[in-house]
């Protein structure tokens, strides 16, 4: 990304928070949240540690002032403090869950293929760490479901009611995930197919878990269940294919040395 895309991004996200101050009514919240948004996915491409967490937390800001600005509550939002135990109980349980599944899986060969990422080949011990403990919980997920399943959910709720407010904030997060499809289309060895296949697959999967993440944070009441459950897929990934990448190079290795 070059600079005209960080200055692109930039502008982007004061656009959006100036969108939710000066344009009246839902639509101004709504439109300063997407271009918030928009800002940060440009303004954070192929970068990593410190600096994505950084923009992260400082979009998040802006997405508190939006939210602020609406008058939508925590309890809207789904960090209301009356939910903050029950919702951290089933966190804990949902990451437990998630890691032992995809751990199980990462342990079939016949399903290493799926894991085996480049973005992570090289990768070695304390960058996935750093992605894991880092970039992962307080980049992506805290940003993502802030802004999806917090305060575009709870305004959909409002205008919508439930049904529709999940299926307006699922689409939109497939649509959010059509630039990190074209990286992975580059990066992951089973993307192999035609890049529109990769995109469009890619779409339709994330749109779909954003129906179970919204879906869970309103049956729970909290952002909590859902950000575990975002946070554990895709960290328990990251280092499944940390150690599937190791072993698959060490294979490599041995068959050339035969």
């Amino acid at each position: 990304m070059n600079l005209h895309g960080r200055v692109g991004g930039a502008t982007a996200l004061v656009a959006g928070v100036l969108s939710a101050f000066f344009v009246p009514g839902d639509f101004g919240a709504m439109l300063g949240v997407i271009l918030a948004m928009v800002g940060f996915q440009f303004l954070t491409r192929r970068v990593e540690g410190a600096p994505y967490v950084v923009a992260a937390v400082t979009t998040t800001v802006a997405l508190v002032l939006i939210a602020w600005k609406h008058g939508l509550t925590w309890t809207q939002l789904g960090v209301g403090r009356q939910t903050w135990v029950t919702g951290l109980l089933w966190a804990l349980a949902i990451v437990v869950v998630v890691g032992a599944v995809i751990g199980v899986a990462g342990g079939v060969p016949r399903l290493h293929k799926y894991f085996a990422d480049e973005r992570v080949a090289d990768a070695d011990g304390l960058e996935t760490s750093r992605k894991v403990l880092l970039d992962i919980p307080f980049g992506t997920v805290l940003i993502e479901e802030f802004a999806f399943r917090g305060i575009l959910l709870a305004i959909g709720i409002e205008l919508w009611g439930t049904v529709w407010a999940v299926v307006w904030t699922s689409v939109l997060f497939g649509l959010w995930h059509i630039l990190p499809a074209l990286e992975m289309h580059d990066a992951h060895t089973e993307a192999t197919g035609h890049v529109l296949t990769t995109v469009g697959s890619t779409v339709l999967f994330t749109g779909l878990s954003g129906v179970g993440f919204a879906m869970l944070r309103i049956w729970s009441g909290s952002l909590f269940p859902p950000s575990a459950l975002h946070w554990a897929a895709n960290g328990t990934g990251v280092v499944v294919g940390f150690f599937v990448n190791r072993r698959l190079r060490a294979l490599a290795e041995r068959d050339d040395d035969a």
